[in-house]
């Protein structure tokens, strides 16, 4: 990664929208290309403040909340919710607002679908990075549209483990204590589960709540009526995958065969696990500004 000494500090956006506002973080860099970058599933953009500093010095870099997610106030709802496409369609509002060209569109996991879904049909983008993307088989989209699904989708372990979440605590301090002693946690770089807090919390009376309601996760996890694999094969820009070697990616079998046939190129990365930004923030960067 090419990468200019001097980094930018972030400071906090809010995008004005119809129902509401879509929050994140900038690190505006006038003058240099554009990147916009998002999370995945029940995190917030500032989880990825350490990988999106180490970008600052080359990108205008852009990071939001999804609705549901962070400080972002979209509304949520959950009984017409099947698939990202109202993800995908909130990124695409931003493109329009910015009006920017040459984006380099990033993601990871969940976020890595919903910003090549968002690419789709524009003449904007100059490359899609996609780190751990959700690449689900493609009868997945085809049973989500089915009546069963619902009852396939709750027993997914990560629907059942949302809705098993904790959601509020009397301070701050407390759930970082918690925190630190989970697994999931544990390989984290320094600072970067204190980054995740900041934004993934919410202050209320009595104490802090999860900024990502538990109910809102669980059904972010079962909407995969998504044409994630039609939105590939028309992708209006290059597409590069970072994959972890690893029991827990989501680069699942055959996955990696079907980007390959569509073009994209695929890295396999030891040593890490799903939550590569989180673990490896640096090795993460290097992929999305190098693809």
């Amino acid at each position: 990664m090419t990468e200019n000494n001097i980094k930018m500090t972030p400071s906090r956006i809010s995008i004005e929208r119809p129902d509401g506002v879509i929050a994140g973080w900038r690190w505006q860099n006038d003058g240099a290309s554009p990147l916009l970058f998002c999370h995945a599933t029940g995190f917030c953009a500032s989880a990825y403040k350490q990988m999106l500093q180490h970008l600052s010095g080359r990108f205008d870099v852009f990071a939001l909340d999804m609705r549901g997610h962070g400080k972002t106030t979209l509304p949520t709802e959950i009984g017409r919710f099947r698939s990202w496409d109202v993800y995908a369609a909130d990124i695409s509002a931003v493109l329009d607002q910015y009006a920017k060209t040459g984006w380099t569109l990033a993601g990871h996991s969940m976020g890595a679908i919903v910003v090549t879904m968002a690419a789709r049909g524009r003449s904007d983008i100059g490359a899609i990075n996609l780190v751990e993307p959700v690449a689900m088989p493609p009868i997945t989209r085809i049973l989500a549209q089915t009546p069963f699904w619902p009852i396939i989708a709750r027993q997914f372990s990560l629907t059942r483990s949302a809705l098993q979440r904790r959601s509020s605590w009397s301070a701050r301090d407390d759930v970082l204590a918690s925190y630190e002693r989970k697994p999931v946690f544990r390989h984290w770089a320094p600072g970067v589960l204190s980054d995740y807090l900041e934004d993934g919390l919410t202050e209320e009376s009595g104490g802090v709540r999860l900024s990502c309601n538990p109910t809102w996760e669980a059904a972010t996890f079962q909407a995969h009526a998504n044409d994630f694999w039609g939105a590939v094969r028309a992708a209006p820009a290059p597409i590069s995958v970072l994959a972890a070697d690893h029991r827990s990616s989501t680069v699942v079998a055959g996955a990696d065969r079907r980007f390959e046939r569509a073009g994209a190129r695929i890295r396999k990365q030891t040593g890490v696990s799903h939550l590569i930004p989180m673990e490896m923030p640096d090795l993460a960067a290097q992929f999305v500004s190098d693809g």
